[in-house]
């Protein structure tokens, strides 16, 4: 039962909670469910979540400004271990911790009853709990069982790993357990005024948000592993009032010729299709006509050099040290 104030009223809620797990596994596809809106990039490739990006959740009785994190994974490469730090930071900084994992694919019980979880699941399980914060577990796209009792020896073995403040099943595109999971974070957040204007949806503008429906469309028109070898600077931002409209101009960072070669594609079939995507995407957040101009650069290695990294716009984003 939630608790009240004297007058005999809920008690209001706020906090930050931080959606944490791998690669893949539904942090983004949960944020746009949980806000109603397609806010933060999704895909159905790993690594697409780069930066931190604050989501915020308005209920009645509560608001969770949700960290949306990049996958915690083994990290090479500088532009990789920037990632992981950014899903670090963001569970140092929230109240509580919603670690997410995908359930397995299982054949019948016996299967589930002898599973356990991979390696790297375990590895963001331990990171996560060194930070200390109470920890949610979300299984995620609970949809891939065939029977709902496979479910509980999953539970019980994760159980058996950490002392989760709760564990709540999943399935953020069908909507299912979304009740349940409003109803635990209520509980979770402590006692407090809204963090945020309750009629905004992020902390980021339209700038950052633009760039990421140019990645979005990069993802959706180019082969699986060119995308992660793209970055996106928007150069300039036009709002034009009357007749509403924007105008914006942006760059797609390489780091090879050959890339460059494939983004623009055969006589520019692939950057028109891509610009197109990207603009109506951008028109339908924003609800104005939009105009996108778009530019392929060769910026080498960016993803090995962090001077580069850094004029890129991938740093320090919301607050923490490095």
């Amino acid at each position: 039962m939630a608790e009240t104030t004297p007058t005999g009223e809920a008690e209001f809620r706020a906090g930050f909670l931080a959606l944490c797990g791998r690669p893949n596994v539904g942090k983004s596809t949960l944020l746009n469910a949980l806000l109603r809106t397609e806010l933060a990039l999704a895909t159905r490739f790993p690594q697409t979540t780069r930066e931190r990006m604050l989501g915020i959740w308005s209920e009645s009785n509560f608001q969770a400004v949700l960290i949306d994190t990049p996958g915690i994974h083994r990290a090479r490469s500088a532009f990789n271990k920037y990632m992981v730090r950014e899903a670090e930071r963001g569970a140092r900084d929230a109240d509580v911790v919603m670690l997410l994992a995908e359930v397995p694919r299982l054949p019948d019980i016996e299967a589930a009853e002898q599973w356990e979880p991979g390696e790297s699941a375990l590895a963001a399980l331990k990171t996560l709990a060194d930070v200390g914060k109470p920890i949610i577990l979300v299984l995620t796209k609970v949809d891939r069982l065939s029977e709902r009792t496979h479910l509980l020896p999953i539970i019980a073995r994760w159980q058996g790993l950490h002392e989760f403040s709760a564990v709540v099943p999943v399935c953020a595109l069908r909507g299912q357990g979304l009740r349940k999971l409003r109803e635990v974070v209520h509980a979770s957040l402590p006692p407090g005024e809204p963090l945020f204007d309750r009629d905004n949806l992020s902390d980021r503008g339209m700038r950052w948000h633009a760039g990421e429906r140019v990645r979005a469309a990069l993802f959706r028109n180019l082969s699986q592993e060119l995308p992660y070898s793209c970055a996106v600077t928007i150069e300039s931002y036009r709002e034009q009032r009357k007749p509403p409209k924007d105008t914006i101009r942006a760059t797609v960072h390489v780091e090879r010729e050959s890339q460059k070669k494939v983004v623009i594609g055969k006589g520019g079939q692939t950057i028109r299709a891509i610009s197109m995507q990207a603009r109506q995407e951008i028109a339908e957040l924003t609800q104005r006509p939009c105009d996108l101009f778009l530019t392929v650069r060769l910026t080498r290695n960016w993803t090995k050099d962090p001077d580069l990294m850094k004029r890129l716009g991938y740093h320090q984003a919301i607050g923490g040290e490095a």
